[in-house]
């Protein structure tokens, strides 16, 4: 398996794996999410490659993996908080073929090395409480749930997407 920056040839292999995982997030909460054609935009990919902050996963020529991540100083003048420097991943996705073989880990692995080398002091994500898989590998590589939000959903209307 190889790791490495994308190009935008890669565009339609890497919105084809968003949509995969869009579609998770469509099932598990409509509420939020519509089903899309393009989950990432060519310009939003062309702004990632050129920020560094999407690397692909490889296996015999083919994308089979994703992650989306970008670092941030958290400088706070309130002497109650520590400085932090974290790196925040933004969205990960292994190909429903290839999931449960540690692709999913090694992304993991190889972005909490970026974060070491550029001295971050934490690594953080979100996932969805139905994402089991990704929970599961998640706590499998050391991670710890640090926040719980909660969420309740007002003035639902029935077929109306737009609301």
């Amino acid at each position: 398996m190889n790791i490495k920056i994308p190009t935008l040839k890669d565009y339609e292999a890497i919105n084809n794996l968003a949509i995969q995982v869009h579609e998770l997030h469509v099932t598990w909460r409509p509420d939020l999410f519509n089903s899309v054609k393009n989950v990432i935009t060519k310009e939003e990919l062309e702004e990632m490659i050129e920020n560094k902050e999407i690397y692909v996963s490889i296996i015999d020529n083919k994308i089979v993996g994703y992650i989306i991540f970008y670092i941030v100083e958290k400088r706070n003048q309130n002497p109650k908080f520590r400085y932090r420097k974290q790196l925040n991943i933004d969205a990960m996705c292994v190909d429903k073929d290839y999931r449960g073989k540690g692709i999913g880990t090694k992304l993991l692995n190889f972005a909490k090395n970026i974060g070491i080398e550029n001295n971050c002091t934490d690594m953080y994500l979100t996932v969805n409480e139905e994402n089991t898989n990704a929970i599961k590998t998640y706590e499998n590589f050391g991670m710890k749930v640090k926040n719980i939000a909660y969420s309740m959903q007002l003035n639902k209307k029935e077929g109306n997407k737009d609301e």
